[in-house]
């Protein structure tokens, strides 16, 4: 796939990286000898960017070529969500301790850049899960996500109590800290962290991770949302909250559900010919199958 970039917008936050810095340098020292693209900047980088970047309001990066996300995963999640629904694919550029999601570097973003012009990447796509909360046929509620929907108790120190029908039929009743439906790109997020599988970003599938769960016979599920459903719904006359990427949180009443679909929308991945899954999980999470040797 080659791709034009006439416009490029850059998402990051003052407080996450002191790499920060040193890409927007890169990056407007590259702007200077290539006109042809211009860049602007989330307003959060206001006083760090410098010209001929221009900084603009969130609504300003909806008209974007490409957004380039330099940070960790959660500044990748918050580039996704300024992207849904306008199909603009998104970069990561790492400049943050894991940053799965970052394929790319702050050390090399100029060479990236001008692979970046000349074609030289492809595309990957990423499923989502579409979210809603209903309160009898009336939905309340709606959120898109691309690594899980978190529910936990809305009281401190409680564990969460729920019902889980997939695709009609009852699957089970959870009771634990909480309960995790993660996406393939939110399988290496908190889902690996409680225990639950990686899943291949292109396997259309989903995760059900119980945290600390009551029952030791209980384990992560791997199930189908396509085009099946989950509903869940608290099994007692308590309160939940839905965290949704850890950005959005929502409190489901009593009698309300949460329905999980696949979504129709997708974030599209710019991937470099040098990076790949299979190599993330190697660099990243020091993935392998075999003791290290001293």
């Amino acid at each position: 796939m080659k791709k034009s970039f006439e416009k490029i917008g850059i998402v990051g936050f003052k407080d996450k990286s002191a790499d920060l810095a040193l890409a927007l340098e890169q990056i407007s020292a590259w702007a200077k000898a290539h006109s042809q693209v211009q860049f602007f900047a989330l307003e959060s980088l206001k006083g760090l960017v410098q010209k001929p970047i221009r900084v603009v309001k969130e609504s300003g990066l909806n008209n974007m070529d490409l957004l380039l996300a330099i940070g960790g995963d959660g500044t990748v999640l918050s580039a996704a969500h300024i992207a849904l629904g306008h199909g603009i694919p998104i970069l990561g550029v790492n400049a943050g301790r894991v940053g799965f999601l970052a394929e790319s570097r702050v050390e090399g973003l100029s060479k990236t850049l001008d692979d970046l012009l000349a074609g030289e990447f492809s595309t990957r796509e990423r499923m989502m899960i579409d979210a809603a909360v209903y309160r009898g046929k009336k939905c309340l509620f709606k959120q898109t996500v691309l690594n899980e929907v978190h529910i936990r108790a809305h009281a401190p120190d409680r564990m969460v109590n729920v019902n889980v029908v997939y695709n009609g039929t009852n699957l089970t009743e959870y009771w634990a800290d909480s309960l995790l439906i993660s996406t393939p790109t939110g399988s290496t997020a908190y889902n690996l962290a409680a225990g639950g599988p990686i899943i291949h970003p292109a396997t259309p599938a989903v995760v059900l991770t119980p945290v600390a769960p009551s029952s030791l016979s209980v384990r992560p599920l791997v199930l189908s949302l396509t085009p099946k459903k989950l509903q869940i719904a608290s099994a007692v006359e308590r309160p939940l909250d839905l965290v949704f990427d850890g950005r959005v949180t929502y409190q489901m009443n009593p009698g309300d559900e949460v329905t999980l679909t696949e979504s129709k929308a997708v974030t599209t991945f710019i991937r470099m010919r040098h990076t790949g899954f299979v190599g993330a999980l190697r660099e990243k999470l020091g993935w392998t199958g075999k003791p290290r040797l001293s």
